[in-house]
């Protein structure tokens, strides 16, 4: 029988920042491509292909707008904007533009009333809308009604989102005959807007309604914004403040040291915001606690890694089916998002996903007679024109095609508490409760002295890798023996079929009782 069993290894998950040596026997040092759920650990599922756009060859962002009567994937580069229904038919260009207002576009959506209505914000010209059931703007994007009121001049904003039946705007520009005027701290509201309907007066005084123009006290531009409990919360680089529009315009500091990374760095999640700012990873519920949700476990690894020169493209997205959030950013020297640190709020829980250098991830559903709405998806756009659906089967795209993947977790410098001792690991006992019947995993373990030398996980004397074949009934397949002591110990599981690992057992004592 093991002298000890490992378990819970579904509650600590992947912990980068600690010293290994203070952690907990079920959280691991290293792991890529797995998710840590029912209280145990498994491979993480891949992608597969979703849709294929035709025009144009390459895809910047994309978006499902889910209207009352029926839905469709919108897909965006520059000028071009096409919708493409649940079985891949591809309809005209909803716009189809060689306009330089367009060139390099960095396309956000929005929606509005419920779905009646979605917002397309370029931050460089005039935005767009669509409103289902309008004879005009039911087929074709327009531009908002009432948005450039006065006469020669023409706004644009970084940002548009929607609060209660109204829109708002904020970080402006205003180009006033050719006279630029940047604005980046300026917020402005439309007129509300009844259900079916679309806001048409943004120009302040004309009505007793919301409409109204100002500015907040930030001491950097205005980047993102997001609904919270009635109430817009408002993101700088460096500050939060609230607005509300309930009972008149009243507009609060809600966080000075807290901000945002870039635009598109927060997610919601049960009453609560996800945000990824410039020198952390938090959580707040809109109440004033702000909660660090990666300090001592993920935050140094993560903004060691981020390439800072193209952080504008870390891209924050909920999985709502998995109970996650996904923090998708390029790694090193990528420009694109190459890898995921993925948040499981159920469980308090980081992992690690490899991403096939992602330009865009946005939510949209299984597709069988038409989108299936009690399944909801993540879908990956890679710069290309294909698109792919995240947690359908065991591969990932490579650049060329769908390949297998390896997943792995690692625990490294386990010590027994007796930092002065030598343990002798005589035989460990993985417990894998679901595996193919052709299975095949590899287990390294090593043993070290020296705490500063990382573990070495080259098998350069071939005794460290150990064939671990879970449905072979003889000793390959519940244990494997390394007979190897040291103050500490390392091992590392991994295969490129699918896994899930239950508990493991250690049969460890002091190297004397050998």
């Amino acid at each position: 029988m093991p002298t000890k069993q490992i378990l819970n290894l579904g509650r600590a998950g992947i912990i980068k920042d600690i010293p290994s040596i203070l952690l907990p026997e079920n959280a691991f040092t290293d792991g890529r491509n797995v998710r840590f759920n029912n209280e145990s650990v498994e491979t993480i599922t891949g992608e597969a292909m979703y849709q294929v756009i035709g025009t144009p060859s390459t895809i910047e962002y994309g978006m499902h707008w889910r209207k009352p009567s029926i839905g469709y994937n919108i897909y965006f580069k520059d000028g071009y904007i096409v919708r493409v229904d649940s079985v891949g038919n591809t309809s005209s260009p909803l716009l189809n533009s060689s306009d330089l207002k367009y060139d390099n576009s960095v396309w956000h959506t929005t929606y509005f009333n419920g779905g009646y209505a979605v917002v397309f914000n370029n931050s460089k010209s005039t935005p767009l809308y669509m409103l289902h059931g309008d004879l005009v703007a039911g087929t074709e994007p327009q531009e908002l009604p009432g948005w450039n009121y006065i006469t020669g001049m023409e706004i644009t904003a970084e940002v548009i989102k929607p609060l209660g039946y109204s829109l708002v705007a904020a970080n402006l520009t205003i180009n006033d005959n050719g006279t630029i005027v940047n604005a980046p701290s300026t917020i402005r509201i439309s007129v509300q807007a009844a259900t079916g309907q679309f806001p048409t007066v943004w120009q302040p005084g004309l009505t007793t309604d919301t409409a109204d123009e100002f500015e907040i006290n930030s001491t950097s531009p205005i980047l993102d914004m997001g609904e919270l409990r009635g109430n817009m919360y408002i993101y700088s680089s460096d500050s939060i403040h609230v607005l509300s529009i309930n009972n008149g315009t009243r507009l609060q500091p809600y966080a000075k040291g807290n901000g945002i990374l870039s635009q598109g760095c927060f997610a919601e999640f049960e009453g609560k915001h996800f945000v990824v700012d410039r020198n952390d990873i938090y959580i707040h519920s809109g109440s004033g606690g702000i909660e660090s949700v990666a300090n001592t476990r993920i935050k140094d690894y993560f903004f060691n890694n981020l390439n800072k020169s193209k952080s504008d493209k870390v891209i924050v997205k909920k999985n709502s089916k998995a109970g996650e959030i996904w923090v998708c950013y390029p790694k090193g020297s990528n420009s694109l998002c190459n890898e995921a640190l993925i948040y499981n709020y159920k469980n308090n829980t980081w992992t690690i996903r490899d991403l096939p250098n992602i330009v865009s991830i946005f939510e949209t559903y299984s597709t069988s007679n038409g989108f299936a709405y009690s399944d909801e998806r993540l879908v990956m756009l890679n710069n290309s024109n294909y698109s792919f659906v995240v947690d359908e089967g065991y591969q990932m795209w490579d650049g060329y095609d769908f390949v297998n993947y390896e997943s792995f977790v690692a625990r490294e410098k386990l010590n027994s508490g007796d930092t002065l001792g030598s343990l002798f690991m005589s035989s460990i006992t993985p417990i894998f409760d679901k595996v193919p019947l052709d299975s095949s995993i590899n287990i390294t373990v090593t043993s070290q002295n020296n705490y500063v030398l990382d573990p070495d996980w080259s098998n350069t004397s071939g005794r460290d890798v150990f064939e671990f074949l879970p449905n072979n009934e003889r000793n390959q397949g519940y244990k494997v023996d390394p007979r190897t002591s040291g103050r500490l110990l390392n091992y590392k599981i991994s295969s490129d079929d699918y896994w899930r690992l239950a508990l493991i057992g250690i049969d460890v004592y002091p190297s004397d009782r050998r």
